[in-house]
């Protein structure tokens, strides 16, 4: 803890200096430039300022890492980076003005200055045309957009983000105007000037050709039209549909395996571009429209189908659409309030892993009737052992994967419990191994929670650091040290060739030479990405590989800290002897395994009380606020043979996630065909009534 609260201090104390160094650096040029100018004083005085002004400069790129907060607010109160650009040069004219007294030189040289701030203006709007050029309106996977002839991106230092780096153009000048001041020599400040206004037009010239090369993907609409034609040629039936913060993308992610099996041509849409990148690996093809009015005008007739796994307010360009039946599929099946939200009775249908789901609604009464719940369980859960992995003797592993604050949910002991939780298993002995997995969008509402989670990740290294210097494991650690090796190296092999499937190989050279090389934007991977043609064989089957390095790369002994999308949650079932978790989607995922969990009970309540407000927790152990009875639990899990509820979770498990007669994704499937098929029935019906001739009354006739 030491340790930590040692690095806390120390990033404070470099933050703290950074603000102050850039801060003080522009009245001190001033300050420099105008120390007295006698003989005596001069030199002193220029080289003052030469070093605040390297200083400055260093402050500028520096203050962007350490402290990005103060560079905002900056800013926000008219202080931003031209301004400040502007006070150097203007401290730069009076220190000449006083070193070398006011001339026709020195208005020339300041004029000149003035030139270079229009020059760099033009080529920042060049760069922000060619930006606005590959914004395209509609970011794809899996797309073939060879017609809309992308071209190549501009280098790093001429990329979009990057154009603030012109405004570095002026050091040349800066750095001609003291070297001028030093050696009493005008024609330094001259050369530099000179310098910064042509390399500055060189690159007005270059922009300019890439802007005349993307000029043609300026217009939304035949990029749009491109789009729409390609995936209307792949004759999509289903619809996978979602928004939400960066946090969220595990809530499709889930569903990727599961709807690429599916019979029917299945496309993902996506509505905030910024989850394009973070998407997991399909086959499937990927359109990302952020617009509402392109999405309301992106036509995909042959769509029968729209599954929702989030409920959110976008979700409503989608529902508006005539003739797509509506799913709710959901991200889990919990016992949380959230887990019931009347924005449910929107959807068609709603579907649930088995009877607990459809009684949860019914229960809520928020709209949702019996008729439109459909129980499909939970395809995901397939890959779960029963049986967890390792020798016999090895150490009993607890996984904590709490759940995160929730947006309406009190209940929840992340907070309260979560670092006594941790505690309790480090100290516990015999000693147990702990895996410790939070939830993606943990303290993404509450910030207080990441305090707490930063708090048990401490924790935990030092505990993984007592036992790296305890004697306890030294011989295991030697013994198996060749073989973590030999798995961290395969663990890179496997993630480079995973990153290269995600994300197209990358054959430019590294080095100097990724300075000049084009970046992969989303104009160019949305190019670059065309259909495979194939399945995601290869994908299955580097995951589980990358799984199996992963825990092998680090002593079987050691806790772990888990975050990111790999590895996945249902593989960190597969290594647990027992769950400590709250209630959410997690316990009854768990269920599957078969193996004993704990349910956190931060309100104390009655263990009967408990069990009827929250079905999910029937069959686990009750942990109280002060996790007094952990050490208790862990002894009844750990005894060999089954524990005192082990019948009740196999009896639990079928109500929670359906009957075990027929695999999920048969079921899942089958409701997706049946969904379907309802759809093409109305519509033929609907075509029927339209195409018939309406009946003329008896003696009528067309004049009438």
């Amino acid at each position: 803890m030491y340790g930590t609260n040692g690095r806390l201090v120390a990033n404070r104390l470099v933050r703290l200096v950074s603000a102050a160094v850039l801060l003080a650096s522009y009245p001190l040029l001033f300050a420099a430039a105008l120390l007295p100018t006698g003989t005596a004083g001069r030199l002193p005085g220029c080289w003052l300022f030469l070093i605040v002004t390297i200083v400055s400069y260093l402050a500028e790129v520096w203050s962007w890492r350490v402290v990005p907060e103060l560079m905002k607010t900056l800013n926000w109160v008219q202080a931003g980076t031209q301004l400040r650009w502007g006070l150097r040069e203007l401290a730069l004219i009076i220190l000449l003005a006083r070193v070398l007294s006011p001339s026709a030189a020195l208005v020339a040289f300041a004029v000149a200055l003035m030139g270079l701030h229009a020059v760099r203006a033009i080529c920042s709007a060049l760069v922000i045309y060619v930006t606005q050029c590959r914004t395209l309106p509609a970011v794809t996977r899996n797309v073939d957009l060879t017609g809309l002839r992308i071209p190549n991106a501009a280098p790093p230092w001429l990329a979009p983000n990057d154009a603030q780096k012109l405004l570095y153009l002026d050091a040349i000048p800066v750095a001609g105007g003291v070297a001028a001041a030093l050696t009493a020599n005008f024609a330094w400040a001259f050369a530099g000037i000179s310098l910064a206004l042509a390399a500055s037009a060189i690159l007005c010239v270059i922009m300019a050709g890439f802007a005349r090369r993307n000029r043609h993907l300026k217009d939304p609409a035949p990029v749009l039209s491109a789009v729409s034609e390609q995936v209307a040629a792949y004759r999509p039936e289903i619809v996978v549909y979602l928004s939400g913060s960066e946090e969220s993308i595990y809530q499709i992610n889930m569903w990727l395996a599961t709807v690429a099996r599916l019979r029917r041509p299945t496309v993902i849409i996506l509505r905030d571009r910024y989850l394009v990148p973070l998407l997991g690996r399909t086959s499937l093809p990927v359109v990302c429209i952020d617009d509402p009015v392109d999405m309301m005008n992106f036509e995909l007739p042959t769509v029968r189908v729209a599954l929702f796994p989030a409920n959110t307010a976008q979700n409503i360009v989608q529902l508006r659409i005539p003739g797509v039946a509506s799913a709710f599929i959901g991200h889990g099946d919990s016992d949380k309030a959230s887990s019931v939200n009347p924005f449910a009775k929107a959807y068609d249908q709603v579907w649930v892993a088995g009877q607990a789901g459809r009684d949860r609604y019914l229960r809520a009464q928020v709209g949702v009737r019996d008729e439109d719940i459909v129980e499909v369980g939970r395809p995901q859960l397939a890959g779960i052992r029963t049986v967890a992995e390792g020798a016999a003797n090895r150490m009993f592993t607890v996984l904590y994967a709490p759940t995160w604050e929730g947006w309406t949910d009190s209940d929840i002991s992340f907070k309260m419990m979560g670092l006594n939780i941790v505690q309790a298993l480090l100290d516990h002995v015999p000693q147990v191994r702990v895996l410790y997995k939070p939830h993606p969008l943990t303290g993404v509402r509450d910030h207080s929670a990441v305090a707490v989670h930063k708090a048990i990740v401490a924790l935990i290294e030092q505990a993984n650091d007592e036992q790296r210097r305890a004697r306890t494991w030294l011989a295991e650690a030697a013994a198996g040290d060749a073989d973590r090796r030999s798995a961290a190296t395969e663990l890179s092999r496997i993630s480079a060739r995973m990153t290269e499937l995600s994300h197209g190989s990358d054959t430019h050279p590294g080095g100097w030479a990724s300075w000049l090389r084009a970046p992969r934007d989303e104009a160019t991977l949305s190019r670059d990405s065309r259909p495979a043609g194939t399945d995601d064989t290869e994908w299955k089957r580097l995951t589980d590989a990358w799984h199996a390095a992963y825990w092998r790369s680090q002593g079987w002994w050691q806790h772990r800290v888990i975050t990111g999308p790999l590895p996945v949650l249902y593989d960190c079932f597969n290594r647990a002897d027992l769950l400590i978790s709250d209630i959410s989607s997690v316990v009854s995922d768990f269920m599957a395994a078969g193996k004993p969990y704990v349910v956190t009970n931060p309100d104390g309540l009655d263990e009967r009380e408990f069990g009827e407000r929250y079905p999910a927790a029937a069959a686990g152990y009750l942990l109280e606020p002060d996790c007094a009875s952990l050490s208790d639990i862990l002894a009844q899990a750990a005894a060999p043979g089954d524990d005192r509820l082990a019948e009740a979770r196999r009896q639990l498990r079928r109500y929670l996630l359906g009957p075990g007669d027929l695999d999920a994704q048969t079921r899942f499937a089958a409701a997706v065909d049946a969904l379907a098929e309802r759809v093409t029935r109305s519509a033929d019906a609907n075509s029927i009534l339209v195409r018939a001739p309406v009946a003329q009354p008896v003696g009528a006739t067309r004049e009438q």
